[in-house]
């Protein structure tokens, strides 16, 4: 078993630029992160922007979250019909899941596992599951950059349930990790952030970023629609393969480009596993 390393800076790794391949597709999932509030302290604008995306990403009560805030938003996402899956993330409320942490094997699994499970059983109540996982934070950068961590994680989701899909951005670590582990990956674009050529994101920059926050998102969601490719900070295009669109929630800016960015995808759906229908499909011929 590893040591565990918290709050300690890792040795680089090498990675391979990222390989994309893909065409433009006109049914694309548009997903958000919500619950992401405790106690009084709350996101003002989660309501208004879920008649806009077709899933959710809910948190756990690791970097956010607390048992209540994830009820109520499991009933607004039963009342928009919204694909629900979990938002994990570094158990460090301070920081909201941003700070870096490294845990062992065993403790990154547990963590998963128990974050999984608190948002279970508040399903399993209403009759709903999860349909997919997204990591946070820090936590979500290691998915692209760190096979342990991807491995680890992946390998915990099979644990709880095959049927899951692991949405990260696309990249040669969360595609081998999710290989290895025999469950889907949903490739994810940050539609509100600039790339490099090589397909990883840059830093979030408010003067850069957050000056034509809509006009910028737009045009990258146009040009991916029309396109297949997204231009980088150097003014290259990459194309990408992706099965959603992750969009910030927030913001009042953040509730109209989702409003702006629903109009652009003719017939949006929600993320699914293909062996779903042909289960359904099988079950149903069963007299």
């Amino acid at each position: 078993m590893q040591r565990r390393r918290q709050f300690q800076r890792p040795r680089s790794r090498s990675i391979d630029p990222i390989q994309v391949t893909g065409i433009p597709k006109k049914n694309l999932d548009i997903n958000c992160d919500v619950g992401q509030g405790f106690g009084i302290y709350q996101n003002q604008f989660e309501e208004k922007i879920l008649p806009y995306v077709t899933s959710i990403n809910i948190a756990c009560g690791g970097h956010a979250g607390d048992p209540y805030t994830m009820a109520r938003v499991i009933d607004m996402a039963r009342k928009y019909n919204l694909g629900i899956g979990a938002l994990i993330g570094y158990n460090y409320l301070p920081g909201s899941g941003q700070n870096e942490m490294y845990l062992d094997v065993d403790e990154l699994r547990a963590m998963v596992l128990y974050q999984l499970g608190a948002l279970y059983g508040l399903l399993h109540s209403k009759g709903l599951d999860i349909r997919h996982v997204r990591a946070h934070g820090f936590l979500y950068r290691q998915l692209y950059t760190d096979l342990l961590t991807a491995e680890t994680v992946a390998k915990a989701i099979a644990e709880f349930s095959r049927w899951i899909i692991l949405v990260g951005l696309n990249g040669p670590v969360l595609t081998k990790a999710c290989t290895n582990t025999n469950i889907k990956m949903g490739q994810e674009i940050l539609i509100n952030r600039r790339y490099r050529k090589d397909g990883t994101i840059l830093p979030y920059s408010p003067t850069i970023d957050g000056k034509n926050f809509i006009e910028d998102s737009t045009k990258r969601v146009r040009e991916l629609l029309q396109t297949g490719r997204i231009a980088c900070e150097d003014k290259t295009k990459i194309r990408v393969d992706v099965d959603t669109i992750h969009l910030p929630s927030d913001t009042v800016d953040s509730v109209e480009l989702a409003r702006t960015i629903r109009a652009m995808i003719t017939d949006p759906k929600p993320l699914h596993l293909e062996k779903y229908d042909n289960y359904f499909a099988n079950f149903s011929t069963v007299k």
